[in-house]
This record gives C-alpha cells, sequence and structure tokens, in this order.
C-alpha cells in the first residue's frame, strides 16, 4: 500500500478527469491518497476566488476518502530547514508533510524535487 498526496495543480488542472479512474483503481488497490492541509486551503480559496461551488471537490475527497493530513510543528521545522525562497515556502511545507508520511506525491510541476527525493515525485 502506498500513501500519495495529490499537488494542487494536478486537483485544479483539467486532466483531473483523466487521472480520476487511476485514482480509483489505486484506492481499489489500496493505495491512500491525502492532501497537505495547505493543498486543501488552496483549492478551496481558488473555488472561493472563482466563485464556484465546492460540491465536486468535496464530493471527490469523500468519494476516494481522501485525508486531509494536518501541518505540524515538525514539518514547519524541517522546512524551515530546507534551502527554499520565498516563492516556494508552500510547497516546502506540503514537501516536510509529505516526508514526514514517507508517501509519493504527485504533481504537474517539478518544484518538489528541490525538496524531495526523485524517487518520492511524480510527476503527471
Amino acid at each position: 500500500m502506498l500513501q500519495i498526496f495529490l499537488d494542487t495543480s494536478v486537483l485544479s488542472h483539467d486532466s483531473l478527469s483523466q487521472l480520476s479512474t487511476e485514482l480509483v483503481d489505486r484506492v481499489t488497490l489500496g493505495d491512500e491518497f491525502l492532501l497537505s492541509v495547505l493543498t486543501h486551503f488552496e483549492i478551496l480559496w481558488g473555488y472561493k476566488k472563482a466563485g464556484l461551488a465546492t460540491a465536486r471537490y468535496e464530493s471527490l475527497l469523500s468519494r476516494l476518502d481522501i485525508e486531509v493530513a494536518a501541518l505540524l510543528q515538525e514539518d514547519a521545522i524541517t522546512a524551515a530547514n530546507k534551502n527554499s525562497h520565498r516563492e516556494n515556502l508552500v510547497d516546502a511545507l506540503i514537501a516536510a508533510t509529505v516526508s514526514r508520511y514517507d508517501a509519493l506525491i504527485w504533481s504537474k510541476d517539478a518544484d518538489f524535487l528541490r525538496f524531495l527525493p526523485k524517487e518520492k515525485v511524480v510527476i503527471v
């Protein structure tokens, strides 16, 4: 069983519908999907800014039993020790949470390669 975090870029991208079958297949195999609380915030904030209802997003979380992982003090300490720049502080914090879970992260961009080993980052 793998634990896999979904990045904001995956959840907000048009290809989410293409990934939905793979998500369901992976859950059926026993893999577990998670979101950082920061990703969850970014998605909710984006819906709010766009004036959209969050029902489809919340339904996805519910149907796939996607857990929202809290940000802990140890994540802040880990992220603070990374060589991050102001523009990627959120990514550093998300990566610290992914590390704490010893999980993978699926993303559309390679930013997480700055903070995680390449075998922990899946570019989708």
